[in-house]
Parts: structure tokens; C-alpha cells; sequence
């Protein structure tokens, strides 16, 4: 495997440079003119309390503002899989097509009360926002997911003017953070030539938010002021993982964040009734609903709307609106089949990666550090002291999962993003990723809230996916 090859290397070299030589100075960030009290550094905080260790290779600190100094409330986790065998994993909950709390996704793992997690922290951003008639709320995650090798979701056009957003890789029980792109194609069986790409997996047909930018040259595609691409002409699969019926025409959009100072607005995701193809476990069409008052004659589909069905056991729904429905009516005959390649690549390497059933993938924001140098500072005009969570790496191969509260109690004030890539430098990690904060902020410590979220009175916000370790894993080396 050319990329293990690669990645072992500059792990190997990143270790002799950390212990050899110094961290780099952070950039210079607009949060250096305010008060030194008020910005997040070790300097600032004190333990409390003693470190906890319900196991060996898991050890959570919990910090606290000196006094003049915050206030805050930060939680550092270091997951150690040299100590004793722990897992690292994440996980969606009951589907992609529901968000929920943390502590009900970490809980529904399993029955056995020595095998649940001992921590977990919420995961990527993810769409929050689209709501189906029957009440229930879609938890599109933002990036590229990878669930025991099975990609779940695509990529998306990434934050900074990155071709692709920061993905963390969890697999033999240690974090690789890096960029990954996915290329995802859609081929009617038996017709060698006639390929259309497929737009995304899991996730509302017209719809992709978190997404920097528009498409380069699709002209069907716009983006709106609250950075979510809409797309006119798509085909999107599904998977049994979405766990939820296939989105219809009337899905809506409502604002779902209470920490959104704007009232809620209400729009359609997509009018287009579109065309729904029914894929057995070989790929095989068993059935196909067309929302035309005639489908295509010899086809065998069946007139109606898109949506409201479950993916059948072992296959795939397509979903086509625009010209995407065209294609696909053109294109499908029960009886008939697609093929449908998919290829990730970590663009940090330019290799394709090998997804096998040790793989996890949870999508991620910001990158913060990489090979211990700042990779994120705050704009001129200073970044907003937000409740904030971090997952990184150090050359020891330690995960490091980092919490900091904030909210309206003001029992801890947050941090911008520039401090908490700067504070974790300060842990000496060398890769760490921006995950979802906010009243997404979540910790949860031997299967209880260990944090404060800053949802109304503490409450926890249902979020898109978690990123979890406890008992079990893979053998030490």
C-alpha cells in the first residue's frame, strides 16, 4: 500500500522533529491585542482536580480559568492505544438521515455497559436545517464519511479556498488528519461510454451545504448566503445507512440553530418530483418511479413522485431532479443495472486510499496545525470566543480530543479558532482539525455529559455524528 508506506515516513520524521526541535511561532493573530487574560493559553489555566484514568490509555484533565484570567471550562482527553488496547472509532447514531444527541449515539452502540465508550465528542458540521412534512430533521453530515470502509458521503468544496474540506482518518486505533477528495460516478450496465457523475450519497437531492463555492462550470449550481450550494440538476444515492425514507419534493428548509440571532425562514429544498430507481444488492433495477404523468414506454417504472421509500436490504435508491432526473430516465429499465465506481483520494499524498472495514472517516472544519505549524489565525478584525472542539494527533501517536465551553452563563467564555490552534500547540500535538462547536460542543465522559453545552439551560444539541473510543480495538504492537 503506497500511501501506508508514505504515511509511516513522515510520521517517523515528524517524531525526530518534535523531539529534536522546537514548535514554530504561531502567526500573528488580532486576539494578541486584547487583554492576556482573556486569550485561551496554558498559562491561563489550572487543573481541577485530579486527571482521571478509568482505564489504562484514556486520561481526561479537566482545566479552569486562574483567577483573573477566563472564565473557562476545557476539557483535555489523550487517548493512548499504547497503554492498553482502545478503540477509536465514530459513529452516525441510528442513521445519516436523523441527527441526535452524543450521548444517545454512543449509548445505542451496545447492551453491554463494560463495552460502551468511556469518551466521546460530537463530530463534523452537518445540516441540521431540512425538515420532511412528517416533522423529522435531516442530519446531512458535511464531508466525506467512511463507516467500516463503506463511503457514506462525498466531499465537499473545503474552507479557505481548499479544493476539498479536512477529513479525519481513525483507523488501527490512531488519528490521520489530511484532505481528502471523492469522485464518484454513475454508469448504466452494458453501455461502455455512457457515464454521468453522481452528485453526492445520502443527502437531499439540490442541497449541499457547507460548501464553499459553486461547482466549477455548473452553471446549474448557485450558492446562497448561508454557504449551502443549490443545485437544480443532481442524481444522489442512497444507502441503507441513510436510515431514514428517501427525501421527497417536500422537504423544507427552517433554521434549526437556537444560537442563530436571525428568525427563522422557511424555503423548498427542491419543487422537482423528479425519478427514483430502486437497486437490488448486484446493482440490479427491481423498480423505478417516475413522477412524469407517462414514464418511458418499456422501462416497467411506475408513475409517481420521488421519495418516501426505504432503501431495500443490501441495495441503493437513486434520486434524479433536473436534468439529472432526464438522465436517469433515459438511462434505467427494470431488469437493466448501473455500475457505480467511487474513488477516495487523500489529496495530501495524491493516492487513491484503500477502504477496508478498519476504516473510519468523520468529516472536519478548519485545520488548525499541521506538523506542529499554526495553520489557522484569526482575521483582522478578531474571531468570535466560541464554544470549541479539536481532535489532533502528537508524534507519539496519542489522539488529543480538546473541549472548551462558552455560552451565555459566561461560566467559561470560549475561544476563537486562532487560540485554539495555538493551544494546541501548546498540548504539543502536530495535526489538529476544527470539529462542529457552537451548542454542538459536547463531551461525554464514562457514559455521562461531562460539559456544558450552550443550548438553552445546558441542554445537549442532537448533532450529525460522534467520534468515540473505549474498551476493545486492536492488539499493541
Amino acid at each position: 500500500m503506497k500511501h501506508a508506506v508514505k504515511r509511516g515516513a513522515l510520521a517517523l520524521a515528524l517524531a525526530t522533529s518534535a523531539l529534536a526541535t522546537p514548535f514554530s511561532t504561531p502567526g500573528v493573530s488580532a486576539n494578541e491585542t486584547l487583554p492576556a487574560s482573556t486569550v485561551l493559553k496554558l498559562s491561563n489555566l489550572k487543573v481541577v482536580g485530579t486527571p482521571q484514568t478509568p482505564t489504562p490509555g484514556i486520561t481526561r484533565t479537566e482545566y479552569s480559568g486562574l483567577d483573573g484570567a477566563g472564565p473557562w471550562k476545557v476539557n483535555v482527553v489523550v487517548i493512548d492505544p499504547d497503554l492498553a488496547s482502545v478503540n477509536l472509532k465514530g459513529t452516525f447514531g441510528t442513521g445519516l438521515g436523523t441527527s441526535q444527541k452524543t450521548t444517545e449515539m454512543l449509548d445505542g452502540l451496545t447492551t453491554t455497559n463494560v463495552r460502551k465508550p468511556l469518551v466521546g465528542i460530537n463530530g463534523g458540521f452537518f445540516d441540521g436545517n431540512v425538515k420532511s412534512p412528517a416533522g423529522t430533521w435531516d442530519g446531512d453530515l458535511n464531508g466525506v464519511v467512511i463507516q467500516g470502509g463503506k463511503l457514506l458521503s462525498e466531499a465537499v468544496r473545503g474552507k479557505g479556498g481548499k479544493p476539498v474540506s479536512t477529513s479525519l482518518v481513525l483507523q488501527h486505533g490512531r488519528p490521520y488528519i489530511t484532505e481528502l477528495s471523492t469522485t464518484l460516478t454513475i454508469n448504466p450496465k452494458g453501455s461502455p461510454g455512457v457515464s454521468r457523475t453522481l452528485d453526492g450519497i445520502n443527502r437531499a437531492p439540490g442541497r449541499a451545504s457547507h460548501c464553499e463555492r459553486p461547482a466549477p462550470g455548473d452553471t446549474d449550481e448557485t450558492q446562497n448566503t448561508d454557504k449551502v450550494c443549490i443545485d437544480t440538476s443532481e442524481i444522489i444515492s442512497f444507502t441503507k445507512e441513510y436510515g431514514a425514507p428517501t427525501p421527497t419534493a417536500g422537504l423544507i428548509v427552517v433554521p434549526n440553530d437556537p444560537d442563530a440571532a436571525v428568525p427563522p425562514k422557511t424555503e423548498w429544498v427542491s419543487v422537482d418530483k423528479g425519478f427514483e430507481v430502486h437497486l437490488d444488492a448486484t446493482e440490479t433495477v427491481t423498480e423505478c418511479f417516475d413522477s412524469q404523468k407517462e414514464a418511458v414506454t418499456g422501462s416497467g417504472c411506475t408513475t409517481e413522485d420521488r421519495g418516501g421509500n426505504s432503501v431495500p436490504p443490501g441495495g441503493r435508491i437513486l434520486q434524479g431532479i433536473g436534468e439529472g432526473a432526464d438522465w436517469l430516465r433515459a438511462h434505467t429499465k427494470v431488469g437493466g443495472g448501473f455500475d457505480l465506481p467511487e474513488t477516495v483520494t487523500d489529496t495530501r499524498f495524491n493516492d487513491i486510499l484503500t477502504l477496508d472495514p478498519s476504516m473510519y472517516v468523520t468529516a472536519g472544519g478548519d485545520l488548525l496545525l499541521r506538523n506542529g505549524h499554526i495553520e489557522f489565525t484569526d482575521p483582522a478584525g478578531g474571531g468570535d470566543k466560541d464554544p470549541r472542539t479539536a481532535v489532533g494527533t502528537d508524534h507519539y501517536g496519542r489522539t488529543v480530543l480538546v473541549t472548551v465551553d462558552g455560552g451565555g452563563d459566561r461560566s467559561s467564555i470560549g475561544a476563537t479558532r486562532g487560540e485554539l490552534a495555538t493551544f494546541m500547540q501548546e498540548l504539543k500535538v502536530l495535526d489538529a482539525v476544527n470539529m462542529d462547536g457552537g451548542g454542538s460542543t459536547t463531551l461525554v465522559w464514562q457514559q455521562a455529559l461531562a460539559n456544558t453545552p450552550t443550548d438553552g439551560n445546558g441542554r445537549e444539541r442532537p448533532v450529525g455524528d460522534t467520534v468515540y473510543a473505549g474498551p476493545g480495538g486492536y492488539p499493541r504492537v
